[in-house]
């Protein structure tokens, strides 16, 4: 029973008892009204009306008081409930994050997990049509090869750019086809080859200037990368993906010689300051080889100091603001400095590389004032 079916009960028992009263006090009164003595059944109708209302109050009361504790019971397990559900909030954050961090680890080993499960897919029929509707589709060269170096399958770039058919290079030896010879015409023995290393050692291996050889017997430069094929932890071979790069290595001989021609210094600089290339007006006017400035702070070798022999430092070289603020910056009256130590005016350009939208270092043009003076 109900704490509010009780409060009605007993207050219609109340009720009840104080009309039954009330009624057996007005029979009393008409029975004797016409004695004087019947006052004392008015005021106990009184006595009863008061009764009435102060159990009333009293049910009212009450009532109220427990609205109140139950007002209470409930705020406090709402805020044990808020607290409860800002942990859970907490944890399924924790959560998300870890699941983000996951992802972001599956994602970065997808191209190997992809090659597994295309080699792990027991219907053949249907990896085939699936294998060709994806690889023809491709637009670098790509085959695979299983671990005695056979060509297992190819796509159609890769048919293309070697000359052979799919069916003339399905279990032929990859390397006796098309990585025999390197590029200064001698032999190239198969053990020392990246890509029958993949499926040997089980590491990715990638080379950006090597050679293949056409059915013509025609050789030509790629880029390629050799991954290998894992099933249920056992390496059964790789796949290898290649593009030819010609087209790119005649446009980097051409830039070189354009670069090479200019009678201004140049030289390239990553984002932290760092020699990524430089022509040979440079490293005439510097002293420096190129294979002592690459990899090596421009500021250090050739920019370390002022005409007076006070340090110039490295956040106040213009040359350096390029790959940090993104501007180009002009100077028409510095100095670097040579390898044996001395010193000559220059006047230089420092433009910053951007790739897309991403400031990736800066190129510098500069002429010795003491040629043009």
């Amino acid at each position: 029973m109900t704490r509010t079916f009780r409060s009605s009960l007993l207050l219609s028992l109340t009720f009840f008892f104080a009309a039954a009263v009330l009624y057996f006090l007005d029979l009393k009164i008409g029975d004797k009204a016409c004695i004087p003595s019947f006052v004392p059944y008015t005021l106990w109708s009184l006595v009863v009306i008061l009764f009435l209302y102060g159990m009333t109050i009293y049910l009212f009361l009450n009532a109220s008081n427990n609205c109140t504790r139950e007002q209470q019971i409930l705020q406090k397990k709402l805020a044990t409930c808020t607290d409860t559900l800002d942990d859970v909030q907490s944890s399924l954050d924790e959560a998300v994050e870890k699941k983000t961090f996951e992802m972001a680890v599956i994602n970065g080993s997808l191209n190997r997990e992809i090659a597994e499960r295309i080699q792990a897919e027991t219907d053949a029929v249907k990896l085939k049509k699936r294998l060709q509707t994806i690889l023809n589709s491709a637009g670098d060269g790509i085959f695979g090869i299983d671990t005695h170096g056979s060509v297992t399958f190819s796509n159609h770039k890769a048919t293309e750019l070697l000359g052979w058919s799919e069916e003339e290079l399905i279990g032929k030896s990859h390397h006796d086809l098309v990585h025999h010879t390197r590029k200064n015409g001698k032999n190239f023995p198969v053990e020392e080859c990246p890509i029958y290393m993949a499926y040997k050692d089980g590491d990715v291996h990638f080379e950006n200037d090597d050679i293949f050889w056409t059915k013509s017997g025609r050789s030509f430069p790629v880029e390629y990368t050799s991954t290998p094929l894992l099933d249920d932890d056992q390496l059964s071979g790789a796949v290898v993906v290649f593009k030819d790069i010609s087209k790119a290595k005649k446009m980097e001989k051409q830039l070189d010689l354009i670069v090479n021609s200019a009678g201004e210094g140049i030289f390239g600089l990553d984002i932290d300051g760092n020699v990524t290339f430089m022509n040979k007006a440079a490293a005439i006017m510097l002293g420096w080889t190129q294979e002592e400035m690459i990899g090596k702070s421009h500021h250090e070798l050739i920019h370390h100091s002022h005409s007076d022999g006070t340090p110039y430092k490295e956040e106040d070289c213009p040359i350096f603001m390029a790959c940090k603020d993104g501007q180009v910056h002009f100077k028409s009256d510095d100095i670097f400095w040579t390898k044996d130590g001395s010193s000559f005016p220059v006047e230089y350009n420092s433009t910053p590389i951007i790739e897309g939208k991403q400031l990736t270092g800066a190129v510098v043009v500069f002429r010795d004032l003491t040629t043009f003076s």
